[in-house]
């Protein structure tokens, strides 16, 4: 895994999928990139890219003022039997409420069947994933676990009696697009649109003489591709895109040509 330093800059980075509102969903808008990082966390080089992304959130709360953590990943245990978890739970010394904050970061494909202004046009890279789904698992289950009985009763072990929280959710996404894409976001925030993604065959007819190619693990997707300091021809590239391929797996593929640099999903399908 890549230095901390570099995935905390990407992550912060990292464009809120909307801004304001979706669907009832009101998002946490973080405060701008702080140029220096004073407490830093040990983050483990074998967890999932969304526990990495809820460990740098909690290296960004460390390094500012306003927001307090009162827990983080609370699980939630009825009968022996987990029901669920609360991400994060702040307090705000600003406005002097709490918090309840789910945090999302995603990486998504444009099904092309859809607008993508539609909330069904956009999947995970490997079809296992879509935004309706998590939207849907967000409005139906995740917030609302905050007012059952169970927690409710939890909650009394953290907070004052009667007090009100109010629920946000940080939601960070990559969108990738087919080549060419000409068309506007207007639901969605078009800064998100970071790459994009096309077949194995299409990936080798974009390649250029002067090109040079890195693939990036899963946990260092959240960094900019500038951040690499090492880096191959396409030989060096086409054995892991092919056993990725042959697994029906996608890939991540960064490019530098000279000062241009680009990143590409290879996908192992050709159509939705």
């Amino acid at each position: 895994m890549a230095n901390i330093k570099d995935l905390f800059k990407g992550y912060c980075q990292m464009p809120l999928l909307w801004e304001g509102s979706l669907l009832g969903l009101h998002q946490f808008e973080q405060t701008k990139l702080l140029e220096e990082i004073t407490t830093f966390i040990n983050i483990k080089s074998n967890k999932r890219l969304g526990k990495i992304a809820e460990d740098l959130f909690s290296l960004w709360i460390s390094n500012q003022k306003r927001y307090h953590i009162v827990f983080k990943n609370l699980q939630i245990i009825n009968q022996k039997q987990t029901i669920g978890e609360l991400d994060v739970l702040l307090f705000d010394t600003m406005f002097k409420e709490y918090l309840h904050v789910e945090l999302i970061t995603k990486f998504y494909v444009l099904n092309p069947e859809f607008n993508p202004n539609d909330i069904n046009a956009w999947i995970g890279p490997n079809k296992n994933d879509s935004l309706q789904k998590k939207v849907n698992k967000l409005i139906n289950k995740q917030l609302p676990l905050l007012q059952h009985k169970v927690t409710q009763k939890k909650l009394k072990d953290y907070l004052p009696p009667r007090i009100s929280i109010t629920q946000k959710v940080l939601f960070k996404a990559n969108l990738f697009v087919p080549l060419n894409f000409k068309q506007n976001l207007t639901q969605f925030n078009s800064k998100c649109i970071v790459g994009n993604y096309l077949t194995f065959e299409c990936f080798k007819k974009e390649h250029q003489v002067d090109n040079l190619y890195f693939c990036p693990t899963k946990q260092d997707w959240l960094r900019f591709p500038e951040t690499q300091k090492q880096w191959g021809n396409i030989e060096t590239v086409i054995p892991l895109i092919t056993q990725f391929m042959l697994a029906q797996q996608s890939l991540l593929v960064w490019t530098k040509n000279k000062n241009n640099y680009k990143r590409y999903l290879i996908v192992p399908y050709r159509g939705f």
